[in-house]
């Protein structure tokens, strides 16, 4: 894999599972209700999730999504759906609130990347922009598949370990649910755009 592309690749998946989105979102909003700790198995789930999705994209999903766009639609939309509903439930949370006494469990990570559009944008590019055509294409995507493994595994344990600090460090209510809601309208707004591309 030509040096130039990986280093491109990297910084694509570096920056999109860095930024804002469910996944990062929900365990900022669940690492400041329960902590890390507790919400240890929803993280899991959330990376296994994230590994389905990586091998979709590098076994060929965005041909799937070529050839049948409806698919692709559909899933958009429910997935929206799935994101709002989780925003709505995280934002009435507040950080600490009774909605989120019990930490989530591993499937409802599990079930989170798989409905998130964002997740499927993202890996459809980086199977698709930054394998070169003239090399063997399982190694390049074997490359590019753990990298975007290790990175959202980084990113989801950085925002979770925020989450932490806010629940550690902050102890007004009123910025805890500004935060709380603040993260939750964040996480629909970033799979709404996801819906226009």
């Amino acid at each position: 894999m030509p040096e130039e592309a990986l280093a491109l690749g990297a910084l694509f998946i570096a920056t999109m599972s860095f930024t804002p989105g469910p996944a990062n979102l929900s365990l900022l909003s669940i690492g400041a209700s329960v902590g890390l700790s507790r919400a240890f198995p929803y993280l899991l789930g959330v990376w296994t999730g994230g590994l389905f999705v990586i091998t979709a994209g590098a076994v060929g999903l965005g041909a799937l999504f070529v050839a049948m766009p409806e698919v692709f639609f559909a899933l958009k939309f429910l997935g929206f759906a799935y994101i709002c509903w989780l925003a709505w439930k995280l934002a009435r949370a507040g950080f600490g609130g009774p909605a989120l006494d019990i930490a989530p469990s591993f499937w409802a990570g599990v079930a989170l990347h798989p409905v998130n559009p964002k997740a499927y944008v993202q890996s459809v590019m980086v199977f698709s922009a930054f394998v070169a055509p003239e090399s063997a294409y399982a190694p390049q995507a074997v490359i590019l598949g753990a990298l975007c493994l290790v990175t959202m595994m980084m990113a989801t344990s950085l925002w979770g370990l925020g989450g932490d600090a806010i629940r550690l460090f902050v102890r007004d209510p009123r910025i805890m649910r500004f935060v709380a809601v603040a993260a939750s309208l964040l996480m629909v707004v970033s799979v709404g755009a996801a819906l226009i591309l």
